[in-house]
């Protein structure tokens, strides 16, 4: 009788164990199967904050490289107009990027005369706003600004040569996504006998 309660007694042990072992394990691929799905997600969400951060930062590029493009030309309507005095036809809309209503301003602006037109204070967006140079590039409406800021004898040179130095401020902007990227530049042109102009830094 008491090896058969003993014999009862190890099945009921055994039985007991392998009820234990089945709850581990269940446990454990269920811990599995949560971090499996956890890491899923978050591979989910970190590749669409990658695309987020890209298309961010080809937004900015694409901005940029829009108001880059304004600063260029307006280095060309400079280059152009600093000798003659005025701003010739054919960068005068609708042909070119210089507004009509705006072309007599910027003759006295890119000249510096007279003198209330140095360092003009017209802004190329915001309130009041009389922008020199427009150009659509891309997606873009971009806006410029350029202002006379100073005049000086070159080193060296016969008093009619000198270096005009310009402000150059140009907005692009994307009425779509509401996106705008801004470059200043700082440009040093040689007058009379050279259309050479130079970036300087800020």
């Amino acid at each position: 009788m008491r090896q058969a309660d003993g014999i009862h007694a190890q099945e009921c042990r055994q039985d007991s164990l392998g009820l234990d072992e089945r709850g581990t394990t269940f446990m454990t691929v269920m811990m599995i199967m949560l971090m499996a799905g956890t890491l899923g997600v978050s591979a989910l969400t970190m590749t669409g904050l990658e695309n987020s951060m890209a298309g961010a930062i080809r937004m900015v590029e694409e901005g940029t490289d829009a108001a880059e493009s304004c600063v260029g030309m307006s280095v060309n309507v400079i280059q152009n107009s600093v000798d003659p005095g005025v701003v010739p036809a054919t960068l005068i809309a609708p042909a070119g990027p210089v507004p009509a209503a705006n072309a007599a301003i910027l003759s006295q602006e890119i000249n510096g005369a007279p003198v209330s037109m140095r360092n003009n204070p017209d802004v190329a967006v915001g309130a009041g706003n009389a922008p020199n140079i427009t150009m659509a590039v891309n997606n873009y409406l971009v806006n410029g600004d350029i202002d006379f800021l100073y005049s000086k004898q070159r080193a060296g040179s016969d008093e009619n040569t000198k270096d005009f130095f310009y402000r150059v401020d140009c907005t692009a902007a994307n009425a779509a996504t509401g996106a705008t990227s801004r470059v200043i530049a700082v440009f040093d042109c040689l007058h009379l006998g050279s259309d050479t102009c130079q970036r300087r830094a800020l």
